[in-house]
């Protein structure tokens, strides 16, 4: 494919090289360092102008360094003369801070979006934003990869006649509609869950639907604290015998794992926690991990979803079959 680039922040290379694969193509040079007193310097080592490029980045740890530096690495491709820049952000940084609720804070989300614009970009592509409507806070094309495609593939696989889909609450089970869609076979069950503050502790009060004797799928578009996981994993226990689940499993787009997530997790009992590689995972959490951890990449699908943006085809059919918005 000529003129097309592709460039990668330090968040998470190893899945720009992923991509780079898919396209049998190599991965662009630029030299990004962060000098002692931590502030990043960028330089591109190739040609761009005149050129499609596409930069990947994602959140991940150290958030704010990685998210100037990949604001940086955008605008010195825009002073290289590159023609179009599409930011490839798998996971959106601040993606949670999407709204105003409490009395004199940030919408950050939209000074993210501010700034990424401001940095170059003419185009942005995601996977699953937490909220929807922080497509609104760009005033360029943008695209949301659904990841409900990558999980029910790979659910698909096994057995799933003793499965019933969980919503850890009302708002994620909006969400579950294209697992709905390809997965009509199984059941929904639903937590009522409530926060009643801003210390990231659900409580869940009531089940609607049946889970006993099944094998409950808890599918959450991130996992951050891994509060909510655990508080439904408690409520199941508290259930009487024969209406608890007969296994926990959990799916999600985004492993974000903060903190002591991953001892809250193993506390929960879960059997299996499949995600996509959206975030960089470190290997000593996945070692460390008392249940199965199915790690799927999305880097086929984000391949593809370039492809078609460099070539200026239409998305329509595959939104329609990838769950793109």
């Amino acid at each position: 494919m000529p003129n097309l680039k592709i460039f990668s922040d330090l968040s998470h290379p190893e899945l720009a090289k992923e991509i780079c694969a898919e396209l049998q193509m190599p991965l662009g040079q630029a030299n990004i360092q962060v000098f002692s007193n931590g502030n990043p310097i960028v330089e591109i080592q190739e040609c761009v102008r005149g050129c499609d490029v596409f930069v990947i980045g994602t959140q991940a740890p150290p958030v704010s360094e990685n998210f100037i530096s990949f604001c940086i690495l955008i605008n010195a491709l825009r002073y290289a003369s590159a023609r179009r820049i599409t930011a490839v952000i798998p996971y959106l940084f601040e993606s949670r801070s999407d709204k105003k609720d409490r009395p004199r804070i940030a919408i950050v989300s939209r000074l993210v979006a501010q700034m990424l614009e401001t940095s170059g970009i003419n185009r942005a592509i995601f996977i699953d934003l937490h909220a929807p409507q922080i497509q609104g806070f760009f005033r360029l094309p943008t695209d949301t990869i659904n990841g409900a495609g990558l999980i029910c593939k790979f659910l698909k696989q096994r057995d799933l006649s003793n499965y019933v889909m969980v919503a850890p609450d009302a708002g994620e089970a909006k969400k579950l509609h294209p697992f709905q869609e390809l997965m009509p076979q199984l059941p929904l069950a639903m937590l009522d869950k409530r926060r009643y503050a801003h210390d990231e502790k659900p409580t869940v009060r009531k089940l609607i639907g049946e889970v006993g004797g099944k094998i409950a799928l808890i599918i959450d578009d991130e996992i951050s604290s891994g509060g909510t996981i655990k508080e439904a994993a408690d409520f199941f226990q508290r259930l009487p015998a024969n209406e608890r689940p007969s296994e926990i499993r959990v799916a999600t787009t985004h492993p974000i794992l903060s903190g002591e997530a991953l001892a809250t997790l193993n506390q929960s009992g879960i059997k299996e926690l499949i995600a996509i590689d959206t975030v960089p995972v470190p290997a000593t959490k996945k070692q460390a991990a008392q249940f199965e951890f199915r790690l799927l990449s999305p880097a086929g699908l984000l391949a593809r979803t370039i492809k078609i943006i460099h070539t200026d085809d239409s998305m329509g059919e595959f939104l329609d079959k990838e769950y793109i918005s």
